[in-house]
């Protein structure tokens, strides 16, 4: 008797043991949201000549920016092939590049005395390179291009297009404007500068690539940038007021999507990217998707964020930055140690996002004041003078002479100021 009791204790040890071993092993289903995000970034599928246009917009002269996209997206792709998000030593192919141009012609328009040293500048179109037209012709092609999706794999070393050569592009067409205008083809440079301002508002609602949208941001303030100046200078005629920047344009949701897609498919393949001692750990002590699951909350909050007015953001900036709680206790030692890695603050991207719209209605002050000396009363009876965080402010000068908006976070250079 004593045997079979003893007998039936043992299994009973064991059985226990193996539930416990069952309760401590087990993950989370994926959250609601976090299946709806991954869905929809493994369903934007389909080719993108914009895409490979911009991953090889500094091919040079003799060869198609297109060509280039191709040769390297493919490079890129068979490397990846077989390997984990987690892999990080890629390097792209050595090719000869269009010359990327420097200078004096290429300073920031934002910073102090750039403009003035481009005023001062004889002949521009005469000083700039055969290389220098190509590139701003690409800028334009790429501009106009419909299909803009980002082609590559995700992962850690997913390799981003030289966009450093977009930036560029975009001052040839500056120069190019401002020597017209000087010129007295004021109307024809205004207007280029309307159709520029246009179609980079339809490239921000496309671009899937958060790097991109954030770029595609700077290039939109710098043309609100070069508007007021080249009007206040006598040089264009005066610029029509853009419309309020639409939440397509300014939402992060296509970007954040992907970008947690990317954290997401790495803890997922984590545990198998290890092995040894290292691997034992991670079965012991990581839940993967119960990290994936909690890791979402930033990215979240960044898109709710980006899709608010301006006023609600500012409230909304006054809470706590979220982070991913810590989750699983000792079961997820390791997860929860990855959650707690200091990141990025989601919030900022939305922030200098939400700043054109306070940059457009700075344009629509400066170009409707009169010229001759900034008189401040005249601001509150324009409904554009109003501070789009904060309604009951108006615009105020800083201490370089611009008109300015204060926010509820830090701005990017010039991000809320316009020269008068």
């Amino acid at each position: 008797m004593s045997r079979r009791a003893g007998l039936l204790g043992a299994v009973i040890l064991v059985l226990a043991l193996l539930v416990a071993g069952s309760a401590w092993l087990r993950d989370e289903p994926p959250g609601a949201q976090v299946l709806d995000w991954q869905q929809q970034v493994q369903a934007a599928t389909g080719e993108s000549r914009a895409y490979l246009y911009l991953n090889g917009i500094d091919a040079p002269l003799d060869e198609q920016p297109e060509a280039l996209g191709e040769a390297r997206l493919q490079h890129y792709e068979r490397w990846h092939a077989g390997r984990g998000v987690t892999d990080s030593d890629y390097s792209g192919p050595t090719v000869a590049s269009l010359s990327f141009p420097e200078g004096r012609l290429f300073c920031q328009i934002e910073t102090p005395g750039c403009f003035d040293s481009l005023l001062a500048q004889a002949d521009l179109g005469s000083r700039i390179s055969p290389d220098w037209f190509v590139l701003q012709r690409r800028y334009w092609d790429f501009l106009n291009m419909d299909d803009y999706r980002t082609l590559t794999s995700v992962s850690v070393a997913e390799p981003v297009p030289r966009l450093t050569y977009v930036y560029a592009g975009q001052q040839v067409l500056n120069l190019l404007m401002l020597q017209m205008a000087r010129d007295g083809q004021g109307d024809v440079a205004q207007g280029g500068l309307r159709e520029e301002l246009r179609l980079l508002r339809q490239q921000l609602v496309r671009a899937d690539n958060l790097v991109l949208k954030m770029l595609l941001g700077v290039l939109v303030n710098r043309n609100l940038e070069w508007q007021t100046r080249l009007y206040r200078q006598g040089l264009i005629p005066r610029p029509s007021v853009p419309e309020p920047f639409s939440t397509d344009e300014l939402s992060l949701l296509k970007p954040m999507q992907r970008e947690f897609y990317g954290i997401a498919q790495m803890y997922a393949q984590l545990p198998e990217s290890v092995s040894g001692r290292e691997y034992l750990g991670l079965q012991l002590f990581f839940r993967p998707q119960m990290t994936i699951n909690a890791s979402l909350a930033p990215y979240a909050r960044a898109v709710q964020l980006s899709q608010l007015e301006p006023e609600a953001f500012a409230v909304a900036m006054q809470e706590p930055a979220p982070g991913p709680a810590s989750v699983g206790g000792i079961r997820n030692r390791a997860g929860n140690i990855l959650l707690a890695v200091a990141g990025p603050d989601m919030r900022l991207y939305a922030g200098r996002l939400h700043d054109l719209e306070a940059k457009r209605r700075l344009l629509a002050v400066v170009v409707s004041l009169p010229a001759g000396p900034f008189a401040a009363e005249r601001l509150a009876n324009m409904p554009d003078a109003r501070n789009p965080y904060h309604p009951t402010q108006l615009a105020e000068l800083d201490d370089r002479g611009q008109l300015c908006f204060d926010g509820p976070h830090e701005a990017g250079f010039n991000g809320r100021c316009m020269p008068l």
